[in-house]
């Protein structure tokens, strides 16, 4: 049958998107930019929820989303996966996150298996994956190379990132990508490291291009940002890793940005209890986590996508490098590093009181 000229070319994303475990701000938030730049290219996206089950996993059986009942079925199993994986239970920030994809993403039912996801795109003129860290070569799949579908269909890697460091265990793995990678339409990823190590594995073109969240402005992103929250004016603190060596600080920063509160939002990465003189906002879901960015005086944060809403919201921001509690390990630095080199800016870690000083001229 011949296409109608008004239908609009039909897109599937691949990336993660409510499928990996705990509830990520940044995940969500990209995976909405990107499906948004789809959208507003005149495409009709699909974003695509693969997983891979665990191999330990009593319910290994992957049903069919060809037919009600098996929707029905692979439904009831991400439900037991959510409470075993995410949380553990039923919270006001996981009724969010859900509210949001739900309101906001085009969201594939549940795809386990590559004839799952073939079937799920079949109809599909263009393939997409990225962005987020879907290249990894801790956990390799060529499903997130996008191999698989048709030969017709037209294959655009968009600023995939991933864990990519010069390491000997990981250069089989390195091999492999490449060897997907020349299969491939377009290819880019978010980091210059990544595109500079995988450079060196194949002839493919492979540009650097920007998260998608900041080709959203911020205009964009107040479609889907909740009101003001917190009426006193406060410095937001987002940090991945723990809070607890950073109190000193945050309350110098605090007295310097001559505010009432310091509003943290707790992870899933590092459990850590309450602290004194500062609000706990643990309900946060994707639109409340903007608003909070948006109206902070300051943020404070060791997250890439929490310096990149920042970014688009002109809030003044502070790095603190992420600190494993009981460890004394720090990462995290190198994306934020990257962004901040690309957009022509000074690096912005603040480690010790003394910086605190020097960054407000005293």
């Amino acid at each position: 049958m011949d296409k109608n000229p008004t239908d609009k070319s039909k897109v599937a994303i691949l990336t993660w998107c409510d499928n990996n475990g705990p509830t990520n701000y940044g995940q969500i938030l990209q995976c909405y930019a990107m499906q948004r730049l789809v959208k507003d290219a005149g495409c009709e996206p699909l974003v695509i929820q693969y997983r891979k089950k665990d191999p330990r996993d009593m319910l290994m059986h992957n049903f069919s989303n060809n037919t009600a009942a098996g929707r029905l079925l692979n439904e009831r199993y991400e439900r037991h996966y959510n409470l075993k994986v995410v949380e553990g239970r039923q919270t006001l920030r996981v009724k969010r996150f859900k509210e949001f994809i739900k309101k906001y993403i085009p969201l594939s039912p549940p795809c386990y298996t590559k004839k799952m996801v073939e079937d799920m795109t079949r109809d599909c003129e263009v393939l997409i994956c990225g962005s987020d860290q879907i290249w990894n070569p801790v956990c390799f799949d060529p499903i997130w190379f996008l191999d698989f579908g048709k030969p017709e269909q037209k294959r655009i890697a968009y600023a995939p990132s991933g864990i990519f460091y010069e390491r000997s265990e990981f250069e089989e793995c390195y091999q492999k990508m490449a060897l997907l990678i020349e299969n491939l339409d377009e290819a880019s990823v978010r980091e210059q490291v990544g595109a500079d190590i995988l450079r060196k594995y194949t002839k493919k073109e492979i540009k650097v291009k920007e998260d998608p969240s900041l080709r959203l402005d911020q205009t964009q992103w107040d479609e889907v940002a909740d009101k003001r929250l917190v009426e006193e004016d406060y410095i937001f603190c987002y940090l991945l890793g723990s809070l607890s060596p950073y109190q000193m600080i945050l309350r110098e920063l605090k007295r310097k940005h001559q505010v009432g509160k310091l509003v943290y939002i707790p992870t899933n990465v590092v459990a850590e209890g309450s602290f004194k003189g500062f609000l706990k906002y643990e309900d946060a879901g994707p639109a409340q986590f903007l608003s909070l960015i948006k109206h902070a005086k300051a943020v404070c944060t060791d997250s890439f996508h929490g310096t990149a809403m920042a970014l688009q919201y002109g809030v003044p921001f502070y790095n603190m490098r992420r600190a494993h509690k009981g460890t004394g390990f720090f990462e995290g630095s190198d994306r934020i590093d990257n962004l901040l080199e690309k957009r022509g800016l000074r690096k912005s870690w603040i480690r010790n009181l003394r910086e605190v000083s020097e960054r407000h001229g005293q």
